[in-house]
């Protein structure tokens, strides 16, 4: 008897889970062009730094940092000083601009360095890349 009388229950609680809260909307999960960007430029990074181990071929590491000095570029556009400062609290204006400047060398750096093939110089420019491009913003505590 007591399995006739949860059969009812059992069919409408679905019905009843529908009509409460659906959880975030898909716009909401969507990554920000920021986290876009950051995705691109650590898979440059970890494409160059396989090439280095032993995967990949110069001509792949030379097409990352190509890539790397694109999305460089565009850090200015995607993390704007005067807007950085507000999303990010370390982040002063004059810290978003010179970090943007540094990423851009550093990028353009590592880019002539994948072009030249020599492993030691890009391993040098791949670090100086992460501690003084990279690490304009996500080395707060060093900086």
């Amino acid at each position: 008897m007591r399995i006739k009388a949860s059969l009812p229950i059992l069919a409408i609680l679905p019905l009843l889970g529908s009509c409460g809260y659906k959880g975030p909307t898909a716009a909401a999960r969507q990554p920000t062009p920021q986290a876009v960007a950051m995705q691109h430029m650590l898979a440059d990074i970890n494409r160059i730094r396989g090439f280095l181990y032993g995967s990949g071929s110069q001509g792949e590491a030379t097409e990352a940092a190509t890539d790397l000095v694109s999305w460089s570029k565009r850090m200015p556009e995607l993390f704007p000083p005067k807007l950085a400062s507000q999303e990010y609290v370390d982040m002063s204006p004059e810290r978003a601009r010179a970090a943007t400047e540094a990423m851009n060398t550093n990028a353009a750096l590592l880019l002539a360095a994948a072009q030249s093939g020599n492993h030691a110089t890009i391993g040098d420019r791949l670090a100086d890349t992460e501690r003084n491009g990279c690490g304009a913003c996500h080395l707060s505590g060093t900086q």
